[in-house]
Parts: C-alpha cells; sequence; structure tokens
C-alpha cells in the first residue's frame, strides 16, 4: 500500500506542475492576464473544494467549529489573501513574464525560507540538515537565474522578483494556517480561503468577463489547471498522505520542479545551460536534505 500511495502523491506532484505549464501556453495563447487567471482558477477550485467536503459529510462539524469561533473568519480570511491570493497571482505573474520551468523551481526554494523564519522566531540556528538545506537553495538559486555569469541573468529581473515573491507567499500559506488544521478539515479551510481570495482578485480586475476564458485555443488549459491540478492533485495527494508520513508525503514534492522542467522541455523546448542545471539539481536536493537528515538521526543508535 505504501507504494501505491507514494505513487498517488507523485502523481499530485506530476498534476501541480502540469498546471504551471498550462499556464504557461495559456498566457501565449490569450490575452487575459495573471489576476484574471487567478480569479478564475480561485472560484472553480473554492467550488471543487466545497463539493469535496459536500461528499465526505465534513460541512456541518466544521460549520459549527466557525459557528462556535467566530473570529477564526478573520483568519481565513487573511489566508485566503496574503497567503492563497497572493501566491497565485505572483506565480502566474511570473510564468507570464517568463516561463512554467524556472518559476516552479524557484517556488521551491519556500521550503529554506520556512527554516529561516522558524528559526528566527524561535531565536536559535537551524539544525545542520536544515542549514545545508538553505544554503543549497541559495546557491541553486544563484546558478539557476545567473547561469554562473555575474553580469546578467537568465531570466528578467521581473520574473525573478515574482518568482521569489510566490516562494514567499508559498511560505505564508504552508505554515499561517498550521494552528487550524485539526479544527478544520483542509477541503473547508480551502474552500473559504480560495472564495475569499477569488473575490478579491475580482474586485482587482478591469471588468473581467468570464466568458472569455472559453475559447478553444485555452480550454484544455483551463481544464489542466483548474481539474488536474486541484481536483485531482488534491484527492491523490490526500489519499497518498492517508499511508504516507508528513516526511514521506514532504520528499515526493520533489517531483513537481523536476516534472515541470520536463514538461517544458517537450512542450516548449525550454533547456538549460550546465549551472543552471546544476543549480536545479541543488534546489531540488534543498528539498530532501532536512526529511533525510531527520531520518539520519532518527536511525542512529541511542
Amino acid at each position: 500500500m505504501e507504494k501505491l500511495a507514494l505513487i498517488f502523491c507523485m502523481t499530485a506532484g506530476v498534476m501541480w506542475a502540469g498546471s504551471g505549464v498550462a499556464a504557461q501556453h495559456f498566457f501565449a495563447h490569450s490575452e487575459l492576464d495573471a489576476m484574471d487567471l487567478t480569479t478564475f482558477r480561485m472560484f472553480c477550485t473554492s467550488f471543487i473544494m466545497a463539493a469535496v467536503t459536500l461528499s465526505r459529510g465534513h460541512w456541518r462539524r466544521n460549520w459549527a467549529v466557525m459557528k462556535r469561533e467566530p473570529k477564526l473568519w478573520g483568519e481565513i480570511l487573511f489566508y485566503g489573501l496574503v497567503g492563497l491570493m497572493a501566491m497565485h497571482f505572483a506565480y502566474f505573474e511570473a510564468i507570464d513574464l517568463g516561463n512554467a520551468a524556472v518559476v516552479t523551481v524557484l517556488q521551491y526554494t519556500c521550503p529554506a525560507m520556512v527554516i529561516c523564519w522558524l528559526a528566527f522566531r524561535q531565536r536559535r540556528l537551524p539544525e545542520p540538515g536544515s542549514a545545508v538545506a538553505v544554503v543549497m537553495a541559495i546557491l541553486g538559486t544563484f546558478f539557476l537565474v545567473t547561469g554562473g555569469r555575474l553580469d546578467a541573468l537568465s531570466v528578467s529581473r521581473e520574473c525573478l522578483a515574482w518568482s521569489m515573491a510566490s516562494a514567499v507567499f508559498y511560505a505564508v500559506a504552508a505554515v499561517y494556517p498550521k494552528h487550524l488544521v485539526g479544527r478544520l478539515d483542509n477541503s473547508f479551510l480551502l474552500t473559504w480561503g480560495m472564495l475569499f481570495g477569488a473575490i478579491a482578485s475580482w474586485l482587482m480586475t478591469d471588468h473581467l468577463n468570464f466568458l472569455d476564458f472559453f475559447h478553444a485555443d485555452i480550454l484544455f488549459d483551463l481544464f489542466v489547471i483548474v481539474v488536474c491540478g486541484t481536483a485531482v492533485a488534491f484527492i491523490c495527494y490526500n489519499a497518498g498522505l492517508s499511508y504516507l508520513s508528513a516526511d514521506q508525503a514532504s520528499l515526493t514534492t520533489t517531483v513537481e520542479p523536476v516534472a515541470s522542467v520536463v514538461m517544458s522541455y517537450i512542450l516548449f523546448g525550454t533547456t538549460f545551460g550546465f549551472v543552471q542545471a546544476g543549480g536545479i539539481v541543488l534546489i531540488v536536493a534543498a528539498i530532501a536534505v532536512p526529511v533525510l537528515w531527520k531520518r539520519h538521526i532518527a536511525s542512529r543508535p541511542k
């Protein structure tokens, strides 16, 4: 069963990667911008997550918690705006300015950011494995965006800025709702977080017409972004998580940046030089190092 669970989690990673690559194709064949796509995806995701919560029979329990603790609405609003909406917009804006492979890899500097934030908050140095991961992520980012040349960037400054912003907001989305997990179902939390984010992003768009999304050139992109990258990925990841530890599941997230690089090469011919490839390897390895270090420590004789 563990092997099947790993396949489920890795499938989720491939689906998430596919949504980024589909977004790149979407922007190349549509006049809609990153905020428009953010609004559409978040509205759709909210409805999908509501359906998941209802199908599992958990809506009443979660609603009862919200009635007992109405202050949670403010926390979900913050999560929806500063975590989910900002993350989605920054990610899509970066892809529109660059390419999905680079943006997805750079977004996965998020674990290193979380390590640094927790070390700062707890006023202590990170453990050796985490410290190595941070150094690897920094070096990997440097090699990826410069290609080893200090006088030029391999991606635009705007793409780099939005990619790193996406990683920061990804870290917020990963860390902030931790205290809500257990009190609320993740699908219920995503339902309202996505809905609040969708409404906020819709208010920032300029007379968005949802009919503009239903064009033949981009329908398959939207299917991959919304259905595969949301519903299928969520269901697969949670199915795998039921049989894996959190550490095992986190290791499977290394699949997403690798899958994004492979898909971008196949679909768009995106290639990387030797130094940039080394940077990608360092960033991907940095995701796994803290988990592997914990396993090493746990396996040592007492």
